[in-house]
C-alpha cells in the first residue's frame, strides 16, 4: 500500500531562465516539459535527496514489478525506497517512460560518500560472457584476484570510450589516437563477448556492450565504416590485459 500520507515530497532545481532558453534551442522541446524530466532533487520527510552520483554507470539491479505499489507519487513519477544497500536511496520512474529506467537519488548530505563508493572498482565484481539479454543467465562472475588490475584496465577503457562518444558537440572528448586501430571486418570473429562490472549490491553496472575479438586479441569496439573501408575502429588494450582476457574467455567456454 502506498505511504503517501506519511511522506511529503516536492522537487527542486529548475534551471535558470537564460539556461532554459539556451536549452530550448539545443534540445527537443518535449524533453523540457515536466512529464519528460527527472527532478534534480526532492525533499522527503525533511531531507533533500539528489541524483547525479553514479555518472557513467547504469542502473542494473534496482527493480520493482509492475504491481509493486510505490512508496509515494509526485505529479509524473512513482517513487520507491531502495533497500539492501549501504546508503539511503530512492528511485523514481516517470510515467512517460516506456520501459524500466529509473533515476536514483541519495541523501544530499551523503552525496560525496555515495559518489566515492560507486566510483571505486573495489566495490564491484567483474562479469564475463556473451553479448545480449538472452545470454545474461550464462554469464560468469570472475574472482578477480591477481587479474583485477587487468580487468579494470579493460573495463575502464571501455567506459572512457563510451563517455567520450556520448559527450556531444559541446562536451570534452578524450583523445584515444595512441590506442586506435582499424580492423578489417573479415578479421573479426563471430563471437561477441561482454566484459563489465556490477556493484556488489547489484544496483549499478558499467556498460554491457559487445567487444571485438580477432585471432590475436580483444578490443574495445568503436564505430563501423561500411561505406568506404569495411573496417571497425577499435581501441587496443595492453598486450598483457588482452592475452589474459582471451584466456578467461577460453577457460569459461566463451571462445
Amino acid at each position: 500500500m502506498a505511504k503517501t500520507t506519511r511522506k511529503k515530497a516536492h522537487s527542486e532545481g529548475w534551471p535558470s531562465m537564460p539556461l532554459l532558453a539556451l536549452a530550448v534551442l539545443l534540445m527537443p522541446a518535449c524533453s523540457l516539459l515536466p512529464q519528460y524530466r527527472d527532478p534534480e532533487s526532492i525533499v522527503i520527510d525533511g531531507a533533500t535527496y539528489v541524483s547525479g552520483f553514479y555518472q557513467d554507470l547504469w542502473v542494473e539491479g534496482i527493480r520493482f514489478a509492475e504491481g509493486d505499489e510505490p512508496d509515494f507519487r509526485t505529479d509524473y513519477h512513482a517513487w520507491w525506497k531502495v533497500e539492501g544497500g549501504p546508503f539511503d536511496l530512492y528511485c523514481a520512474q516517470h510515467d512517460e517512460k516506456l520501459w524500466w529506467n529509473p533515476a536514483v537519488y541519495c541523501r544530499q548530505d551523503q552525496f560525496e560518500a555515495v559518489k566515492s563508493h560507486y566510483a571505486n572498482p573495489l566495490h564491484f565484481d567483474y562479469w564475463i560472457g556473451l553479448y545480449g539479454d538472452s545470454n545474461k543467465e550464462s554469464r560468469v562472475r570472475l574472482e578477480g584476484g591477481e587479474d583485477r588490475s587487468l580487468l579494470e584496465e579493460a573495463v575502464s577503457l571501455n567506459m572512457r570510450v563510451e563517455a567520450s562518444g556520448q559527450a556531444g558537440i559541446f562536451g570534452e572528448r578524450e583523445d584515444f589516437a595512441d590506442l586506435e586501430v582499424h580492423i578489417p571486418e573479415d578479421e573479426i570473429l563471430s563471437v561477441q563477448p561482454v566484459l563489465y562490472r556490477v556493484s556488489k549490491d547489484s544496483f549499478f553496472t558499467t556498460i554491457q556492450n559487445s567487444w571485438i575479438l580477432t585471432g590475436d586479441g580483444i578490443y574495445v569496439k568503436g564505430f563501423y565504416d561500411g561505406e568506404t573501408e569495411q573496417t571497425y575502429t577499435a581501441y587496443r588494450l595492453s598486450e598483457k590485459a588482452s592475452k589474459r582476457i582471451m584466456e578467461l574467455l577460453a577457460e569459461h567456454g566463451i571462445l
